[in-house]
């Protein structure tokens, strides 16, 4: 008998705090963050040109509060808010992460974004938002679709949400889904492109911009390969040679399975409909 799906995300979540609690290490600083993302502290496939899409697609500005769900270290909100200046509340279940996002934006409040620790889950936010975004999260959630269905409720109507997300090709074998179970909790029923936007559409997002941005998975892999065996000895120094060793092997294996189009990343723009629609 299976066990519940909120007993499994219960698991998921526990793990995925332990993963980015290490969020910080010499891993992600010299193979992600530096080469990649300016410095600033943003994960994901879709890094700062999701964010600047995310500003363009929402029509930010001023006048405008944004959620983003998963929020890290803070460096999203701190460019959403920067580059368009809009309010932005960021939700993070780690408490490490928010620890940390709180030491890196001491004076958060007073430019625009603030952190909330919770579980996305089963948190409900004190007002609705014009915006929300997200960087690869619907895959590590059992329940993708009581998740889009809060979303949905929690926005303004015409309010939009903006997702990078990871969908299973025609190919992915089972054994390569339980890979990616074991090693970031990917759900194993994992769908297809046609499945997940059918979802999105059900719970009633309309006019959904999509993008396969699949080759830039492929090139962040390779070159977070590249910046491994360039920054060997100072990442081994950090989490030991176990540590790059599983850093590269699934640098690799997400590699070729972007490659492969095993695994196929988008790029997600939808709206929530006015009232008067």
């Amino acid at each position: 008998m299976l066990p519940p799906p909120e007993m499994v995300q219960n698991a998921v979540n526990e793990l995925q705090i332990r993963v980015w609690d290490r969020a910080d290490d010499a891993r992600f600083r010299l193979t992600v963050y530096d080469p990649l993302r300016e410095g600033k502290k943003v994960g994901g496939i879709g890094g700062l040109e999701f964010l600047d899409y995310t500003g363009a697609y929402a029509g930010l500005g001023p006048e405008h509060s944004v959620l983003e769900f998963g929020s890290g270290m803070g460096d999203g909100c701190e460019y959403i808010a920067s580059r368009f200046g809009s309010r932005v509340t960021g939700v993070e279940i780690s408490p490490q992460q928010i620890e940390r996002a709180r030491d890196r934006h001491g004076d958060s409040s007073s430019r625009g974004f603030d952190f909330v620790l919770a579980d996305f889950l089963n948190w409900e936010p004190p007002h609705r938002y014009d915006a929300v975004y997200f960087l690869e999260m619907l895959p590590i959630i059992q329940d993708s679709r009581t998740l889009l269905e809060k979303l949905h409720s929690w926005l303004q109507p015409g309010g939009a949400l903006t997702m990078t997300d990871i969908v299973a090709g025609s190919y992915l074998s089972d054994e390569e889904r339980a890979f990616l179970w074991q090693e970031d909790s990917i759900a194993d029923n994992l769908p297809f492109e046609a499945d997940r936007l059918a979802m999105i559409r059900d719970v009633g997002f309309q006019d959904l911009d999509v993008l396969d941005i699949t080759d830039k998975a492929v090139t962040q892999q390779e070159r977070m390969l590249e910046e491994s065996y360039r920054h060997k000895t100072a990442i081994v120094e950090d989490v030991g040679i176990e540590g790059w060793l599983n850093w590269v092997e699934c640098a690799e294996v997400y590699g070729r399975m972007f490659v492969e189009r095993k695994l196929v990343c988008l790029r997600i723009g939808a709206r929530k409909a006015n009232q008067s629609q």
